[in-house]
């Protein structure tokens, strides 16, 4: 299967850097697949499961926070803000994050506190579903 180059970081820490068969990535859309091949794009990502299969084809997932991709020639960069791999996760913490940011958004204090907590809502419960999915592949 043809191959294209990756580099997932997160700030500036990597977290992939290399030759990959497949990617998928969360966006406000959805989720989007990019094989080699694809047409140019740059889009904002958003917190989700981000999935990819190394030209060895190994699956990865990691959970992900808000950022962005940009695809050019067989070559894709993603920055996010915040990267976790799935045995980093701790389930109970994401749970009780996920109930605090529900509580946030129930205060409804101003607009400003409601999406903060809108988006530690979204990074929680993507923490959650990608432990989760790990969990279940092994």
């Amino acid at each position: 299967m043809a191959t294209f180059y990756v580099d997932i970081r997160e700030a500036d820490s990597p977290y992939y850097d290399g030759e990959v068969e497949s990617l998928r990535f969360p966006t406000l859309d959805g989720e989007y697949g990019v094989m080699a091949g694809h047409r140019k794009m740059i889009a904002p990502i958003v917190p989700g499961t981000l999935h990819l299969v190394t030209a060895a084809g190994e699956e990865m997932i990691a959970s992900v926070g808000t950022g962005f991709i940009k695809i050019d020639k067989n070559k894709v960069i993603i920055l996010v803000d915040s990267l976790e791999r799935p045995e980093e996760i701790d389930l109970e913490r994401a749970k009780k994050t996920e109930e605090k940011a529900i509580a946030g958004m129930l205060l409804r204090q101003n607009q400003r506190e409601y999406k903060l907590a809108e988006i530690s809502l979204a990074r929680a419960m993507s923490r959650y579903k990608t432990r989760k999915e790990f969990d279940s592949r092994r």
